[in-house]
């Protein structure tokens, strides 16, 4: 048995189905392996969306998912996956190839430390080194990448061709140790405060809190809220959903008015604020609860009155986003149409994935009355272009499932050629693309800082036309009304469908 016959079982009995992946010379021995391990390549033509396809598939299941890359700057493409699992905190593998060990810092082909490169944005990386600790090394990075103590994140493997192809005896092998992790948790007694809210972040979902959490929100008429971008956790509407927070385009001020707020699983960063407001709101308590929802002591009585007042200011600001996509739609389709047509189409079980800057804002502006841990978002880190690998990411973690992806037109270019590998490996979806012909929110924000857009004009595409040219089905829609029939239609076929929008541009 080699090296790499180790690794696939190994993969195997971990419940992997899968690897993303691109073909490359580092990766011959591995990819053979696979083949005849009968362990699916889900092959791509850019090792970005090899990446991005483990981290979603990470994100909306809680379990690694796996990327083989060759070397080099096969490697450095992946990485943007990476980068997205490390801001999200999102379960992943990556496995990049490379030339012999044994030459390895003597200027081989693509002689690259790519264990550095990767060290800073993942919980685990090092090289395979040694063929009989094959499955010890391979444990450890599952172990490290997947849920626990620490939280989930992504882990990083560089395996040489000649460890790959090393043979190994069995009797040899280093077997991985038995590790198991405990949390202590400690009780917190619910401090005396008037304006409450819960901060329900990723890692809410990442432990499997959410029903709790939300129970106990119910429970105690406490408004919860997630960072614009985190895991959701309220996979139906709830009385005590108050919306996304940090987005660009505003929200409810609901963290800046709190006297005390519950961090479930959430990072202080730029969507609250970080926490630095006047000297006045400083005096507000702040609670951290990493691991689950076990531990916080329930309040004196429910706080009905801030609950009612909540759902006002958020009803509110929701209605001053309609009316200013109202006007705007007056000079033609536009979002609002856009996000109109999804709440009509979406069922309780579709995962929709956003992508775009402006058409996401006014999605989570407008279509979050939930927010389901079974939608997709670029995570924290806030990029955008990931959307096809969402979308062929999610027909994998949900075969059953309908699957929708929102995109706008800047974003949906980063890898289109996609399409054509969505369709050849029957893993489809809807993409409706929105198309203003600009990066719409970074013009919005050169207007109102310099009276005028600076390289953020882009030019027409028939995307219908391009899709049906990489084997999709294309669909071009003018007619605000006939939007949801068309991605019902889409849903229902079973093909990879992509709906060309144009619209008129604006930002919440």
């Amino acid at each position: 048995m080699t090296s790499v016959e180790c690794f696939t079982d190994g993969l195997k009995r971990r419940g992997v189905e899968w690897m993303a992946a691109l073909c490359g010379h580092g990766l011959d021995p591995l990819f053979y392996a696979a083949k005849r391990a009968g362990l699916r390549l889900v092959d791509t033509r850019n090792e970005q969306t090899a990446g991005y396809i483990a981290a979603a598939y990470g994100q909306l299941t809680r379990t690694p998912g796996v990327c083989a890359v060759s070397s080099g700057v096969a490697h450095v493409n992946a990485l943007s996956g990476v980068v997205n699992a490390h801001f999200d905190g999102a379960p992943m593998l990556l496995v990049s190839g490379a030339a012999a060990l044994r030459t390895a810092g003597m200027g081989h082909f693509q002689d690259l430390d790519q264990v550095a490169m990767a060290a800073s944005v993942t919980r685990y990386a090092r090289v395979v080194d040694h063929p009989e600790r094959t499955l010890q090394i391979l444990d450890e990075a599952w172990r490290a990448a997947s849920p626990g103590a620490g939280g989930p994140g992504p882990a990083h493997l560089t395996y040489p061709m000649d460890i790959q192809t090393a043979e190994v005896d069995e009797e040899r092998l280093i077997r991985p140790a038995a590790v198991s992790e405990s949390v202590t948790v400690t009780s917190q007694p619910f401090p005396e405060c008037a304006r409450p809210v819960i901060v329900a972040g990723s890692g809410v979902y990442y432990s499997g809190a959410g029903p709790a959490l939300l129970e106990y929100a119910e429970r105690h008429s406490i408004p919860v809220v997630t960072p614009i971008w985190d895991r959701g956790v309220v996979n139906a509407p709830s009385p005590v959903f108050c919306g996304v927070v940090g987005a660009a385009s505003g929200g409810a001020r609901l963290i800046e008015d709190a006297d005390c707020l519950i961090l479930a699983g959430a990072a202080v960063d730029y969507r609250l604020g970080y926490l630095q407001f006047s000297a006045r709101e400083l005096s507000s308590r702040v609670l951290r609860i990493d691991h689950g929802w076990k531990g916080l002591a329930a309040p004196s009585s429910p706080h009905t009155e801030w609950l009612a007042e909540a759902r006002m200011r958020r009803d509110q600001f929701r209605q001053s986003v309609r009316n200013t996509g109202a006007k705007q739609a007056e000079r033609g389709m536009h979002a609002v149409h856009v996000i109109e047509a999804l709440a009509r189409v979406v069922r309780d079980d579709t995962t929709l994935v956003i992508d775009g800057g402006s058409i996401g804002q006014w999605a989570h502006q407008l279509l979050t009355d939930r927010y389901p841990s079974h939608w997709l978002t670029c995570g924290r880190s806030g990029v955008v272009g990931y959307g096809i690998a969402g979308a062929m990411a999610a027909r994998l973690a949900f075969p059953d499932r309908g699957v929708v992806l929102l995109s706008g037109d800047g974003a949906f270019t980063f890898t289109v050629a996609e399409l054509e590998c969505a369709v050849r490996q029957k893993l489809p979806f809807v993409a409706v693309v929105a198309d203003d012909q600009s990066w719409g929110i970074t013009e919005t924000g050169h207007i109102r800082q310099f009276g005028v857009g600076i390289g953020t004009s882009l030019g027409p595409i028939a995307f219908d036309r391009l899709a049906e040219s990489l084997g999709a089905r294309g669909v071009r829609v003018t007619d605000p009304g006939l939007l949801a029939g068309e991605i019902e239609r889409g849903i229902d076929s079973g093909e990879v469908t992509v709906i060309h929008a144009r619209i008129v541009g604006g930002n919440p």
